[in-house]
């Protein structure tokens, strides 16, 4: 796949005006009738501030009996709830059930969109969690992947009627193989899609150094022996090093597709292990060489997840395992005891890591992990089960300071005798923690970037920012260009011109107020044009910084945040365009992937 560097055109700067000057009649009326009902669609997915700002702290809370069945008609004055030992009033306190069939089928219907407009919200039934089931290649062992196939065909032939799923696929990168639904011939087709087939290369790597390193206690030497060790361990940790940016790179773009989508979201998430944390191992003498800190990596996938109301439900893929010592007989072992305890010994850190590493994420946002276990399809239901019925609480800290530290969460309920669970806390970071005058271009062309993971194609779309644009395309054809697009050498005349009119959702900017009474607007349009395979052929990327005035504010909530920029197709051939917006100051994320067939030449009206 093609590597993407955002390129930059000038910075727009209008002092008295909204940014948003169309200039095209046609584009004009259209993104007009576009902001009117935008808004009125928006409202259908709006809920209230609690989902806003670190002002206000969303803590979803199950309760369940001796037996594991989820307990009911609890009031708010059954709990009480502290933010590191300090009490905190709970200002909202709701209770969600499993959704009945009738509430399932009044799923509202999203409304009718106009020719050539498209939009990322997605709407979902009142109240109902979504839950998402993601199949992780990437980190799960290719002896273990047809067992997990196999059961995960099992529990979709088997699953309860109504169940709404979404399902996502994790190799070197996530893929969205399908939106929610609660058909079973679609949620069949997607946990048999061939893209899960894909063995990881990255876990082959990993495979490969475990057991060369096993080989290496052959050697007679035990200097060699430890010299050896050393180095593949080496080896292996920066191995595990990739696979933990890729695993934390999916779980961000995850948490950024969910944002949008209103109450609670379930990650069942089935893998063979995840190596967050790395602790070091018990065969290398020195073993700093294996020890590596993702802590920040970490902190910004758990602020991620805990913002969009996410649950992790990690599910242990791998078979239950058996010590090496049940293969003595097979003569492998024939230098020594010594070997044995060796390998009794990795194999217990490595299982203990596996586990532990599965059940942080689940600890740290409410969920539960489901391990030693040969039945995925009963830890799949258990899931679903125990993120249907749950307690919001809504408090507003006492201690305001947006000053980064952790926040502990702790919840107290009257009846002693039921077991909560709830995410431990949250960090109090100010959501304009990175902002434009921080981030640089390089910054922004770095493969871990937020906006280049969102801009991929093929990438499951965020929902932070809430848009909708309309692509107008011109009926003459040109050899050249539009101004500021960056076309590859590949790239062959003619083109096609696209405009794109984008309309965003003023609630989703931020637009922080400065002294003087103006806001400060700072935001990337970028539309990109791939082909099938993913190939870059195109990119236009408009920076827009501002200070808004009152009126322009205004202007905002009544039509949206308005822009629009123009990119340049091949006349012939499969092309894609993928457009989104970045918040620079809140570092939030919208995009919107549109087949180039499907934009038809539409006359002025």
């Amino acid at each position: 796949m093609t590597a993407i560097t955002i390129r930059r055109a000038k910075t727009v700067r209008p002092s008295r005006t909204p940014f948003s000057r169309p200039t095209d009649l046609h584009v004009r009326r259209g993104l007009l009738a576009l902001s009117w009902i935008f808004l009125a669609q928006c409202a259908l997915a709006q809920t209230p501030d609690i989902r806003t700002g670190t002002q206000i702290v969303v803590v979803d809370v199950t309760v369940t009996d001796s037996h594991g069945t989820p307990v009911r008609n609890l009031k708010q004055s059954d709990f009480s709830l502290l933010e590191s030992d300090a009490p905190q009033t709970i200002s909202h306190f709701d209770e969600h059930n499993p959704p009945t069939p009738a509430e399932l089928a009044n799923t509202p219907e999203m409304p009718k969109l106009a020719p050539n407009t498209y939009t990322n919200l997605t709407l979902s039934p009142d109240g109902a969690p979504i839950n998402i089931l993601l199949v992780d290649s990437l980190n799960t062992p290719l002896t273990d992947q047809a067992n997990a196939r196999q059961q995960l065909n099992d529990f979709v032939h088997n699953i309860k009627p109504g169940t709404r799923l979404a399902v996502f696929g994790l190799t070197t990168r996530l893929t969205l193989l399908q939106g929610v639904t609660s058909d079973p011939q679609l949620l069949l087709a997607a946990v048999n899609n061939k893209s899960l087939l894909q063995t990881s290369p990255v876990m082959n790597d990993a495979l490969g150094s475990a057991e060369s390193l096993s080989e290496t206690v052959r050697i007679p030497s035990p200097q060699i022996k430890e010299t050896m060790r050393t180095g593949e361990a080496g080896q292996a940790a920066q191995l595990d090093r990739v696979r933990v940016t890729a695993t934390l790179n999916a779980m961000n773009q995850l948490a950024r597709y969910l944002s949008g989508m209103p109450g609670r979201k379930n990650l069942i998430w089935l893998s063979g292990s995840f190596p967050m944390n790395f602790l070091p191992t018990l065969r290398v003498r020195n073993s700093f060489v294996t020890t590596d800190s993702v802590q920040a990596e970490v902190r910004e996938t758990t602020n991620l997840f805990l913002r969009s109301q996410v649950a992790v439900y990690p599910v242990d893929a791998k078979r239950l395992q058996t010590t090496p010592l049940s293969d003595v007989s097979a003569g492998k072992y024939v230098y020594g005891s010594g070997r044995v305890m060796d390998d009794v010994d990795t194999f217990v850190s490595q299982n203990f890591d596996d586990h532990n590493t599965m059940r942080l994420p689940a600890q740290s946002t409410g969920g539960a992990a489901f391990v030693d276990s040969n039945n995925l399809r009963g830890a799949i239901d258990k899931a679903i089960d125990n993120g249907a019925s749950y307690y919001t609480l809504v408090y507003t800290p006492s201690n305001k300071a947006a000053d980064g530290k952790y926040r502990k969460i702790t919840v107290h309920l009257n009846q002693s005798n039921y077991t909560i669970t709830h995410r431990d806390g949250y960090y109090a970071d100010s959501s304009a923690t990175v902002t434009a005058s921080t981030r640089s271009d390089k910054q922004l062309a770095a493969p871990s970037d937020s906006m280049h993971q969102a801009m991929l194609r093929g990438a499951p779309s965020p929902t932070q920012i809430i848009f909708k644009a309309l692509f107008v395309a011109d009926p003459k054809q040109t050899n050249k260009p539009a101004e500021g697009n960056v076309v590859s050498p590949k790239s062959k005349q003619p083109y096609r011109l696209i405009t794109v009119a984008y309309a965003a959702n003023p609630s989703d900017i931020s637009m922080p107020a400065r002294e003087d009474g103006l806001r400060h607007v700072d935001l990337d349009f970028v539309t990109l044009v791939y082909d099938r395979d993913g190939q870059l052929f195109n990119q236009q990327t408009n920076r827009v910084d501002v200070f808004a005035k009152p009126e322009a504010v205004q202007d905002f909530a009544r039509e949206g945040v308005r822009y629009q920029q123009q990119i340049a197709i091949p006349a012939k051939g499969e092309y894609y365009l993928r457009s989104g917006i970045h918040d620079l100051i809140g570092d939030k994320i919208g995009t919107i992937e549109v087949p180039a067939s499907s934009i038809t030449v539409e006359p002025p009206k």
